[in-house]
Parts: structure tokens; sequence; C-alpha cells
């Protein structure tokens, strides 16, 4: 009978485990490949963040992207006319994610 409890328990954690899914690693693999970025992508990253943070979009300088050291980009948004306050500095990942968006004081 203990033989038994044995063969149930290695089934159970068998079935517990987690499988690797081979559809989610092909398209992570994919973005990595596909996903470098440029200046004009992230322009389009930095657009989308604007457009969904803020009702100004029409009336946004974008500045030339920067490329950090570590592989991230900033750009800096202006909302026209330049005053006191009214830019954004929207940093983003390697993979195109948007990692922070501050607003001007």
């Amino acid at each position: 009978m203990r033989i038994f409890w044995h063969i149930v328990l290695v089934a159970v954690a068998m079935g517990c485990t987690q499988k690797p899914d081979s559809r989610s690693q092909s398209a992570v693999h994919a973005v990595g490949e596909a996903g470098v970025l440029d200046e004009a992508k992230v322009l389009a990253i930095a657009r989308q963040a604007v457009a969904t943070n803020d009702t100004w979009v029409d009336q946004a300088e974008f500045e030339t992207p920067k490329r950090q050291p570590v592989g991230s980009w900033g750009v800096l948004v202006w909302r026209l006319p330049k005053e006191p306050g009214g830019h954004r500095y929207i940093s983003i990942d390697q993979k195109g994610r948007v990692t922070d968006y501050d607003r001007g004081l």
C-alpha cells in the first residue's frame, strides 16, 4: 500500500509542475530579435505614452531620443507653447516598455 501512495504522490507532483510554453518562448525570442529599438520606434512609443497619459499630444514637441549607457532610452516632450512645468520625460527600456513617465513641476 505504501508503494501505491508513493506512485500517487509522484504523479500529483509531476502534474503540478510548470511546463514551458513554446508559444510564449518563441514570442519573447521573436521580440528580442526584431525588437531592436531605433529613434523612430522610440518616438512612436513616446507619442503613444503622451496620448495615453495626457490630452495634448497634438500640441507636443518631441526632442531627439537619447540612448542611455544601459541600453534604455529617454525622450523629453514639451507641450507647446513651452512653459515651466509643461514637459514630460519618458524612459523606455530595451524591450520598448515605458518604465517612467515624469511630469514637469
